[in-house]
């Protein structure tokens, strides 16, 4: 395989310092990977358990960056969110972090922003300490998507965890970690990682780090009908990936009035085309103003609508 912003700052002048229309759409869940994951699937296959299980079969779509950017211009989006895969072999998710840090180095167009994020294997404390410092000194402004089944981060060891999660503050980066429902059909990318399983990492955050929980976080947002976990939810956000294959359109719906300001649109590009998973969340029947800080308010306001540093890998 070839080789920010802080929750807080005005989103206003963020939104004048990246060039992006203050109406831009921003998605915050894509995936990209070099062109020699793309042509050389079979060999990373073997590679990466994880990486088999999901892309093994031919007809499950990859996407370089450069598609990412056709599709974010087709779509009309100001901005994306670039994650690699969840590799679990620590140089893999380097060259796949170069990857992303390059495209999003390269992405010079005001109006298709590429926001990268890095990947690291949580359970390698030290590696994963090393590797978000220097992803953040070239412009990463988060870690994820995390997959903690399939990179094998034991999230019962509380004090790694809590390691883990100092890091991740110590660098004011957000996190984005992948979840699942404990109830329901399988499909290949379902794990572990239950609203009980990903309590530990809030725990670890203490409020302070900002996490993104994909796939609408498993059903998190019901628990937070109790009082104290809604107390130490604060700072935990939810988008909207995959929604497709997982629920009823009312999901947009009942997640805005579970977890209001902290929704975040997120397609999971390219499982789904960005123009597909933008409509569904459009004909969800939410409010205009639910609907404007689904699509984009309420991640500026997290701070994911700011340029990436053009400094090169």
């Amino acid at each position: 395989m070839p080789r920010g912003a802080f929750p807080g700052t005005s989103p206003i002048s963020q939104a004048e310092a990246s060039g992006l229309p203050a109406s831009a759409p921003i998605d915050v869940h894509t995936h990209v990977v070099p062109p020699d994951v793309v042509n050389g699937r079979r060999r990373y296959s073997q590679a990466d358990v994880w990486f088999g299980r999901l892309y093994r079969n031919e007809r499950r779509v990859l996407a370089t960056a450069d598609d990412l950017r056709r599709s974010m211009r087709r779509a009309g989006f100001g901005a994306s969110v670039a994650f690699g895969f969840a590799w679990r072999d620590p140089g893999l998710c380097r060259a796949n972090n170069d990857y992303v840090l390059q495209a999003a180095a390269a992405s010079n167009d005001p109006g298709s922003r590429v926001l990268p994020f890095c990947v690291v294997p949580p359970g390698d404390v030290d590696f994963a300490a090393a590797e978000m410092e220097r992803c953040q000194a070239l412009g990463a402004v988060g870690v994820g998507e995390l997959f903690p089944q399939g990179q094998g981060w034991n999230l019962n060891d509380r004090s790694a965890v809590r390691s883990f999660m100092d890091t991740v503050r110590s660098l004011g980066l957000i996190l984005t970690v992948h979840t699942s429902e404990p109830v329901g059909h399988t499909y290949p990318g379902k794990d572990s990682t239950t609203p009980d399983a990903i309590w530990s990492v809030i725990e670890a955050a203490e409020g302070e780090v900002p996490i993104i929980l994909a796939h609408w976080g498993g059903g998190l947002a019901f628990y937070e009908l109790m009082p104290e976990v809604h107390q130490q939810a604060q700072n935990v956000y939810y988008d909207s990936s995959a929604s497709h294959l997982l629920y009823r359109p009312d999901i947009f719906r009942v997640m805005g009035q579970l977890a209001p300001g902290r929704v975040l649109f997120g397609s999971d590009y390219p499982l789904i085309r960005q123009t597909r998973a933008l409509r569904l969340a459009s004909e969800a029947g939410l409010p205009p103003d639910d609907l404007a800080a689904l699509l984009g308010g309420n991640a500026r306001r997290l701070g994911l609508n700011t340029p990436a540093s053009r400094d090169a890998v």
